[in-house]
């Protein structure tokens, strides 16, 4: 009997994943648990297991390829079965150890031959398979046969299919925040109090080896916000707001494969010195992979262009999430301080939200108390 092989869903947020590579192949023997493929999704990269033992009789997505949550990546059958000819519509009842090849895409009224991957192929790439001339046995159509026409056809196909399976991802998920209707507050911070803190938390840290960033110092700041503020440790998804208890804070960052948002789970729960122990072990993890886990159940953001020449900028949000904050670089600004003209450190903040979840005021009011903390450092630990 047939099993399929779906793409499971990691997170609210995912709805589709790369196919980055096969670790089998079709006629190859596997074992329940056996990694399958590695996707990649959300910027993670993850290994399907087979569901059961049994033979690789269909493998229906190819490396480079986008499949959607639910979809079969692959058919694993009996080791004595054989799958049937696609343009077979009936199995044989003679013969119990045939199965039928569930159709993976529209039928086409043609007399040409073409293998189910080549067709699948040139329907992405929108070619007329009667143009193509097929290079396999009785003329059949494969899938180099399709991906030749559209190198000799179009280059600009042929540099899409080139595009890294981690661009598509973040493509995907740019184009998503983009058609949320945002709104963006901007307001400038003194840091004086947040770096003298700071300072005094390089000694008190210096037992356990780390070294305080305003990173860590940032998200406690940002969750101590939050809970007084809910709304914005939301999802919006199909017309609904689900707010959550926990606060789980993402914090975006360049990494190798691109750009990563791992997540800080129980974030109001957390002290600073827990949160920056997180944030220096996910530094380990990003070295030999991070996994799904590590990115899973994020319900607000956080990214920091303060090593940057940027002052401030628009972030977007991380959907179904509704707001996100974005740090600009320190400046030095003069001030008058008791008659004295001094230099005080400044930074500009930004808060992107969701307008569909949350109106100006309450948001400038959250800005408002991210700020505050971030002024009285020495509290938010309290």
């Amino acid at each position: 009997m047939a099993t399929n092989v779906y793409l499971p869903q990691w997170g609210m947020g995912m709805n589709d994943a790369t196919i980055i590579k096969w670790l089998t192949k079709e006629g190859d023997l596997v074992k329940k648990g056996d990694q399958l493929v590695e996707v990649e999704s959300s910027k993670v990269n993850a290994e399907i297991e087979s569901p059961e033992s049994g033979k690789i009789g269909k493998i229906l997505y190819e490396e480079g390829q986008v499949a959607k949550v639910g979809e079969i990546l692959a058919i694993i059958i009996g080791e004595n079965e054989t799958l049937p000819d696609e343009n077979n519509s009936e199995v044989s009842k003679e013969d119990n150890s045939e199965i039928k090849l569930p159709s993976t895409s529209k039928k086409i009224k043609e007399t040409v031959q073409i293998t189910p991957r080549a067709r699948k192929l040139a329907k992405e790439l929108n070619i007329d398979i009667s143009l193509v001339k097929g290079t396999g046995p009785n003329g059949r159509i494969l899938d180099d046969d399709i991906k030749s026409f559209n190198s000799d056809n179009s280059k600009s196909s042929e540099i899409a299919e080139n595009i890294s399976g981690i661009r598509k991802v973040i493509a995907t998920r740019m184009t998503q925040s983009n058609e949320i209707p945002s709104v963006t507050l901007v307001s400038k911070v003194v840091l004086d109090k947040f770096n003298e803190h700071q300072k005094i938390l390089i000694s008190e840290w210096r037992k356990d080896k780390i070294r305080p960033t305003s990173q860590d110092l940032l998200i406690k700041c940002l969750s101590n916000a939050i809970k007084k503020y809910p709304v914005f440790n939301s999802h919006y998804l199909n017309n609904e707001i689900k707010t959550f208890d926990d606060i789980n804070i993402g914090y975006a960052f360049a990494a190798k494969q691109g750009l990563v948002v791992p997540v800080i789970k129980n974030t109001e729960k957390k002290s600073i010195i827990e949160i920056a122990k997180t944030i220096r072990e996910y530094s380990k993890i990003e070295k030999t992979g991070f996994k799904p886990e590590h990115f899973s159940d994020g319900t607000f953001s956080i990214t920091n262009l303060s090593s940057t020449v940027v002052d401030y900028f628009d972030p977007l949000i991380n959907p179904p999430q509704v707001g996100i904050i974005g740090i600009g670089r320190t400046l030095n600004e003069p001030s008058i301080d008791q008659g004295e003209l001094k230099d005080r450190k400044v930074a500009h903040i930004s808060l992107t939200f969701d307008h569909r979840v949350v109106d100006g005021f309450p948001a400038a009011k959250f800005l408002e108390e991210i700020i505050k903390n971030i002024n009285e450092p020495s509290i938010i630990d309290g």
